[in-house]
């Protein structure tokens, strides 16, 4: 009787989950052959890559990258960047390899939410993120609190050097 009055409980909460997901916000990206199309699996942190030039796009691989991927981007023709909303990073994947591979990581503010590229080659990374915590540099004892401190924005935006 208990075993049933366990499983019935453990039934009705199961029922109630409701899954938490970051919010997307550049779920596609193409290459720029248009070749490749790459694809954001946020609730399995995973970018997948398809095909695009069959009648029916192919599903060609996957890489696993940071939690939460909410944004891609094809810098180049051979890698890809992609937000990860919940690691704070960003992922830079090969994707001339098979399987691909993240080469690096890049870490950024709270909440990275997109990344655009610029420059004559693209050799600038912009990452807008959340101004909130770990990674600030307004951290000093003379700061009584950066919510309420006038002149500090409450969004950042991170500039790399893409290469």
């Amino acid at each position: 009787l208990l075993a049933v009055f366990a499983s019935a409980a453990h039934s009705a909460v199961a029922e109630n989950y409701v899954n938490f997901e970051s919010h997307q916000f550049r779920t596609l990206a193409i290459s720029p052959s248009g070749e490749r199309l790459f694809v954001t699996n946020t609730p399995d942190n995973r970018i997948a890559i398809f095909d695009p030039t069959t009648p029916e796009p192919e599903l060609i691989g996957s890489v696993m990258t940071g939690l939460e991927p909410v944004a891609v981007a094809a810098r180049t023709e051979t890698e890809i960047c992609v937000v990860n909303h919940l690691s704070d990073s960003v992922s830079m994947v090969d994707v001339t390899v098979n399987p691909p591979v993240v080469v690096r990581t890049l870490l950024v503010g709270d909440e990275p939410r997109d990344i655009v590229f610029a420059g004559t080659n693209r050799e600038r990374a912009f990452i807008t993120a959340a101004h909130r915590g770990q990674n600030s540099p307004y951290t000093s004892i003379d700061n009584p609190g950066e919510l309420t401190t006038p002149g500090i924005g409450r969004a950042d935006i991170w500039v790399f050097d893409a290469e």
